[in-house]
């Protein structure tokens, strides 16, 4: 597809993201080829041609995002972060703002360009939406009754924790408390709540923010990503005087961001006086309900793909005093395990195994996104 002109670029690309958002897309790539442009959208969490253009085009396509975005058009050798935002229709019902994060890094025949689509929408986060079963809402919603400790929610990038995170705000946001959150960026606005996202570029990072966030009075603390040691440390101590703070970490199970946190410099009497509890999740792909009906491989409410939409799969850990008393110890991970399960605890894949067994998704499906049980 060849682009000759600035108003074709400009119509191509407004059609590129209304049909990214009819697609329920996440993200928008575009690439550099040597003889073509690829432009891709990740869909329920995989990649998905969309089109090709010419080569020849690229540069355009690129120039006219980066305008959007207030990046320099001139600087193609280092990679920039920009953010823009448009108006778009969401379900045929009313209109939304759409804010786009915008990712540009230097390839071998030009720039590529990564856009995230962030749905300005709260109407959904409810803590009843998030998969949890009636065992870990429960979990969930007393850890949330407590004035001042530490609840994590971990799995790795993608998996639904900023979601979860925001949606156990929205529960908390009753106005009679000072929540305040620290993030890198503000995702989704939402009202009542102060919101700082970090600029490392004047120096505004985590930790720094954190500090001057502790003197605004707040009751509750949301810090979008645990990612140091002084970090941790901040949440932790936080936690211990007075306030309530919810993060996240990049590990892959509840036993799992234990060890995380004593690598980061965290030592168990910290841990056992401040932590409330810890989740895990993933995002697993729904088999499509139109094709599970039909038996059919020519589905167009799924594009032949067998799945359609996804959903999360929890993996809940409250501390209980029993467990607060072990991690005083030298105990080992499987026996906090074994005794977090007799409260009814259950492990990811145990979960996602029961989700395959109703027929909601299939076991590669659980074993692509979790692993495969020993």
């Amino acid at each position: 597809m060849l682009i000759q002109n600035d108003s074709t670029i400009i119509h191509l690309w407004q059609e590129i993201l209304q049909i990214a958002i009819s697609q329920r897309a996440t993200d928008i790539h575009i690439e550099a080829h040597q003889l073509s442009t690829l432009i891709r959208f990740r869909i329920d969490g995989d990649l998905v041609t969309h089109k090709k253009i010419s080569a020849s085009s690229h540069d355009h396509l690129i120039a006219h995002i980066k305008v959007s975005s207030k990046l320099d058009i001139a600087e193609k050798r280092l990679p920039q972060d920009g953010r823009f935002s448009f108006i778009t229709e969401l379900n045929h019902s009313h209109k939304t703002n759409v804010d786009c994060r915008v990712s540009t890094l230097p390839m071998i025949y030009g720039e590529k360009i990564v856009v995230r689509l962030l749905p300005h929408s709260d109407e959904n986060l409810h803590i009843s939406n998030l998969g949890f079963d009636d065992w870990q809402l429960k979990a969930i919603q007393s850890l949330l009754e407590f004035p001042q400790g530490l609840i994590l929610i971990t799995g790795p990038t993608g998996s639904g924790k900023t979601l979860t995170l925001y949606s156990l705000l929205k529960s908390l946001n009753n106005g009679s408390r000072n929540i305040s959150t620290v993030e890198d960026p503000a995702e989704i606005k939402l009202a009542g709540i102060n919101q700082v996202s970090i600029n490392e570029k004047v120096g505004l990072d985590f930790p720094k923010a954190l500090r001057a966030l502790l003197r605004q009075d707040p009751d509750i603390i949301m810090i979008g990503e645990i990612r140091d040691e002084c970090t941790a440390k901040i949440a932790l101590q936080a936690a211990q005087t007075g306030h309530l703070v919810l993060g996240t970490l990049h590990t892959n199970s509840c036993i799992a961001t234990l060890s995380r946190l004593n690598n980061l410099g965290c030592n168990s009497d910290l841990l056992a006086s401040s932590l409330l509890g810890i989740t895990a999740q993933r995002l697993i792909r729904k088999r499509c309900t139109k094709c599970i009906v039909s038996l059919s491989s020519n589905c167009s409410f799924c594009a032949g793909l067998g799945f359609r939409g996804r959903l999360a799969v929890h993996e809940v850990m409250p501390f209980y005093p029993k467990m607060r008393q072990m991690l005083n110890t030298s105990y080992h991970p499987c026996d906090l395990l074994t005794l977090a399960k007799s409260y009814g605890m259950r492990e990811l894949f145990e979960n996602a195994s029961h989700l395959v067994s109703l027929g909601v998704t299939t076991q590669k499906e659980i074993e692509s996104k979790i692993g495969a049980t020993l």
